[in-house]
C-alpha cells in the first residue's frame, strides 16, 4: 500500500490503529445496521459453501450469532481505561524498603489466532517488582484480557502484556509467563493430540537477575502444575 493512499478502517479505526499501540485510549467500535446485514450474508454463503445447511431451526441465525461472538471475542481492539489506575507502594527505595516481586496467576484467557481466526487458550502469569506504584491485582486480568481479546499470536500478546505493564507502573522489572494450546494444531494441519506452548518475557531486574527468574518461573510452574493435576 502506498503512503499517500488511504489505509483500511474497522468502525472508525484505521488498520494500525488495531496493533495495539493505542491500547490506552477506549474506542468504541460501531458497524452499522447495514453492514452486520451485509456481513452477516457474506457469512451465510461462506458456511453455505462448506456444507452448512442455514436452513433448520439450529442454524437460521448461525451466520448472525457467528458474527457477534466474534465482534464480542474481539473487544480488546477497544482499549480499557481502567488500567491506568495504579497506586503509591510507600517504598521509595530507601534503606528500609525491601523490593519484592508481586506475582499473579494463573490468568485464563482465550485468543484468537490471527493466521486462521483459531482459538487459542490458556493461562497468564505475570510478576513485577514495583519501584513507586503497585496496580491492583484485578487490573492484571484486565491487561491480560485487554490483549487476549483481539486477533493475534502468542508472543505479541506476551510482548504487549510486558510493554503496557511496564509503561504503567515503570516498575523495576517485570515478566510474563504464558501457556496456551493452539486449536490450529489440532483441528487442522498436523493435528497434534497434546501440545502446550509456551513464551516468557522480560524486562528490567528480570533481565540482568538470574535468580529473580528463575524464583518468578518457579512460582508460575508450580501454580501450573496444581492447576492442571
Amino acid at each position: 500500500m502506498a503512503d499517500d493512499e488511504p489505509r483500511p478502517t474497522v468502525g472508525g479505526l484505521r488498520d494500525d490503529d488495531l496493533e495495539g499501540r493505542d491500547w490506552e485510549r477506549v474506542r468504541p467500535r460501531r458497524i452499522s445496521d447495514a453492514d452486520w446485514k451485509r456481513y452477516e450474508g457474506y457469512m451465510g454463503e461462506i458456511l453455505h459453501a462448506l456444507g452448512m445447511s442455514l436452513n433448520t431451526p439450529g442454524t437460521l441465525k448461525t451466520p448472525m450469532r457467528y458474527l457477534r461472538a466474534m465482534f464480542d471475542s474481539t473487544e480488546g481492539y477497544e482499549g480499557d481505561d481502567k488500567l491506568v489506575t495504579a497506586f503509591p507502594t510507600e517504598c521509595y527505595g530507601g534503606p528500609d524498603c525491601e523490593l519484592s516481586q508481586v506475582i499473579d496467576g494463573p490468568i485464563p484467557f482465550y485468543a484468537l489466532c490471527e493466521h486462521h481466526a483459531f482459538p487459542f487458550f490458556g493461562h497468564a502469569y505475570l510478576g513485577y517488582v514495583a519501584h513507586e506504584h503497585i496496580i491492583g491485582i484485578s487490573k492484571l486480568t484486565r491487561l491480560v484480557r485487554l490483549f487476549a481479546r483481539r486477533f493475534t499470536v502468542q508472543e505479541r500478546m506476551g510482548r504487549e502484556i510486558t510493554e503496557a505493564l511496564s509503561r504503567i507502573l515503570q516498575a523495576h522489572g517485570v515478566a510474563v509467563y504464558l501457556e496456551a494450546v493452539h486449536l490450529c494444531t489440532q483441528m487442522r494441519g498436523v493435528r497434534e493430540s497434546e501440545s502446550t506452548t509456551r513464551t516468557t518475557f522480560w524486562r528490567g531486574n528480570y533481565e540482568s537477575n538470574i535468580e529473580l527468574r528463575e524464583e518468578f518461573l518457579g512460582i508460575a510452574r508450580s501454580r501450573a502444575n496444581g492447576h492442571l493435576s
